[in-house]
């Protein structure tokens, strides 16, 4: 497949959960294109987990609700190939294994655009407080967070977004030092350091780089907007 052919079907997905383990959690998936279009969206009747369960898995319920019962589940659904995986939920990272694409993380946004060509990807370690940006080390924090810039009815970006790697709780099974932060434009993003299945072997810098032009149309946080929204349409059908 040319690259003119390959952008034209190429795909990321957006994955999220509304709700609690108490309540019940829906899962919802949005798969869009190259200009941001919906080309498959799939939800989940709410998941609760039994007392049984909730006694078992203690503090690691979140992440086998989110990341093994509803993630695979909404994965397994989607028809197309994806470039990447974007969530909102660091349970949801508990995910990877069963994901057939790179599963990534998207923070608060970064405040403001970056406007040099050479600053267009900024990353850096959660171990480190130094930040490299096209081979450039300097010292000192990419960007400062604000709030996120969606509609005033949207997602509680406090509650659901993070600010970096290590404002996150400790996640079983989710080791964040194979982990890198990065920015493009306002978009804050976790990538894993390497994806790799029996059929798929990629890079950081090889996500990075298939993820950006993405994000030409796509607005990181704005996706899960519209999940939430579509999922509480559907929920009014029940």
């Amino acid at each position: 497949m040319s690259p003119n052919e390959h952008n034209k079907t190429a795909r990321v997905g957006f994955l999220t959960a509304l709700g609690d383990c108490a309540q019940g959690v829906i899962g919802g998936f949005l798969v869009l294109n190259l200009v941001g279009r919906p080309t498959e969206f799939h939800c989940t009747a709410p998941v609760r987990p039994n007392r049984a369960q909730e006694i078992l898995f203690g503090n690691t319920l979140e992440c086998f609700v989110y990341g093994e019962q509803i993630a695979p589940a909404l994965i397994g659904r989607v028809k197309t190939d994806l470039v990447a995986i974007f969530t909102n939920l660091p349970s949801m990272l508990t995910a990877s294994p069963f994901a057939n694409a790179p599963v990534c993380l998207v923070f608060q946004h970064a405040r403001g655009e970056k406007s040099a060509e050479s600053d267009r990807y900024a990353v850096w370690d959660r171990h480190s407080d130094s930040v490299k940006s096209d081979g450039i080390v300097a010292t000192g924090v990419v960007a400062e967070t604000s709030a996120c810039e969606t509609p005033k009815d949207s997602l509680d970006c406090a509650e659901l977004f993070h600010e970096s790697l290590t404002t996150i709780p400790f996640m079983p099974g989710v080791d964040f030092s194979l982990w890198r932060e990065a920015s493009i434009g306002k978009n804050r993003l976790a990538l894993p350091r390497v994806f790799s299945t029996a059929e798929r072997h990629e890079t950081y810098d090889e996500i990075l780089t298939a993820i950006e032009p993405f994000f030409k149309a796509i607005d990181s946080v704005e996706p899960f907007e519209r999940i939430k929204l579509a999922v509480e349409e559907a929920q009014k059908s029940y």
